[in-house]
């Protein structure tokens, strides 16, 4: 098991590392470097880690949370007690600005191309955004949400919408979109796979295991140019029913399907996005085009040499220091869409005094440590440094 499956894991129940800890007896300090690559723990060490989580259920866990909070006292009003905060803009808040502004106006004014584009499992739109902005006119999509397909119409108000499950999708739904648009250039999708499962953990009724295989029947049927699945980048050590790497079956679905494809490992950071967010990307081309699968270089870095001199990730700050600043609860005047999340007073208890670069998790007051949640997330949102807070990449 290794350390990324090992955070998966821990995010997908809700615990925490210290909570990990806790119950595992190994000190968090060597689970967190083990997590980041940084240390390799024994096997006796990844053994107990792995038997922990796959015994650890749902009952088990809110019991450890009720306790938690039982132990936990609140106060009045925290941030009331203390002097008003606030921060100044970084030195790239407008550089971030205006790539905003080019990606706007990308999307809003796109190359004429002539090339057309199918999305599935689209959500809001994310990576359609992202197509429209190249050029590509897209033409038929699908959401099984009725949120997310609201908020889709809106960004996408002209995109032909096919049956919501894609399940329901039929050879008919398909052929009329061929009969229209006669050749399709690019199809685009995003299919879950939390139904596969790490070692241990398997669940072979769950129908997510084969939502890809109908994402990939439908390409078969379309043939575009290019077809891409993108997902979290732990697909890559997933496994199915019968314990074949997912990553491989899909590389080999599309060489039988005649195309020649690869799988790409990126993180947004590395193309201007302010969060460390990994993904994996297949690509994959039809043969006949004679054109080898790729993907497009980093952009940004934080390591200057001979050999690279990309600009240094933008941070936090960068995106949002031009923004007023919020305490708990408040409202912008400026901006309506622009408002802080209410916190429960004990949440302000867990967050106000934890040091810059830190997670509550790591607070050495048992009681003032969340008894769930992504360890990355839970920082250094109220501390008084606020403003290096902001100069530091975000998670």
């Amino acid at each position: 098991m290794t350390g990324f499956d090992i955070r998966e894991r821990r995010n997908d129940i809700g615990l925490s590392q210290s909570k990990l800890s806790d119950i595992t007896g190994i000190e968090q300090a060597r689970i967190s470097a083990y997590e980041l690559g940084k240390l390799n723990l024994s096997v006796n060490e990844v053994n107990k880690i792995a038997t922990h989580l796959e015994k650890i259920d749902e009952p088990a866990l809110l019991k450890l949370k009720k306790k938690r909070f039982q132990n936990s006292q609140h106060l009045d009003s925290i941030t009331a007690q203390r002097p008003r905060r606030g921060y100044s803009k970084t030195k790239r808040n407008n550089e971030y600005l205006e790539v905003l502004k080019s990606l706007e106006s990308q999307f809003f004014n796109p190359p004429t191309t002539g090339l057309k584009a199918v999305s599935f499992f689209a959500g809001c739109g994310g990576l359609c955004y992202g197509v429209k902005a190249a050029g590509f006119e897209i033409v038929a999509t699908n959401e099984l949400v009725e949120n997310y397909k609201a908020i889709y119409e809106l960004n996408f108000p002209h995109v032909n919408f096919l049956p919501n499950d894609v399940q329901e999708i039929t050879k008919s739904d398909i052929e009329k979109i061929l009969k229209k648009h006669k050749k399709i250039d690019l199809m685009v999708g995003g299919p879950p796979c939390q139904g596969f499962s790490l070692a241990g953990k398997r669940d072979v009724n769950d129908k997510r295991n084969t939502l890809f295989e109908y994402y990939l029947k439908i390409a078969e049927q379309i043939q575009p140019k290019v077809i891409l699945i993108e997902n979290v980048r732990l697909l890559t050590s997933m496994k199915d029913p019968n314990g074949s790497l997912v990553s491989k079956r899909i590389l080999d679905t599309f060489e039988k399907m005649g195309y020649k494809s690869n799988f790409y490992s990126v993180n947004a950071k590395d193309y201007g996005v302010p969060q460390h967010r990994e993904r994996v990307i297949f690509i994959a081309v039809r043969k006949d085009l004679k054109n080898p699968s790729s993907i497009a270089e980093a952009k940004y870095g934080n390591s200057i040499n001979l050999f690279n001199s990309n600009p240094s990730y933008f941070t936090f700050g960068d995106a949002v220091s031009d923004l007023d600043y919020l305490e708990s609860g408040e409202l912008s005047t400026k901006d309506k869409l622009h408002r802080a999340v209410k916190h429960p007073e004990h949440v302000i208890r867990w967050l106000v005094d934890v040091p810059q670069g830190k997670s509550a998790h790591d607070n050495i007051d048992p009681n003032l440590r969340p008894p769930s949640g992504y360890n990355t997330t839970i920082k250094d949102k109220f501390g008084l440094n606020l403003l290096e807070q902001l100069q530091q990449p975000t998670v």
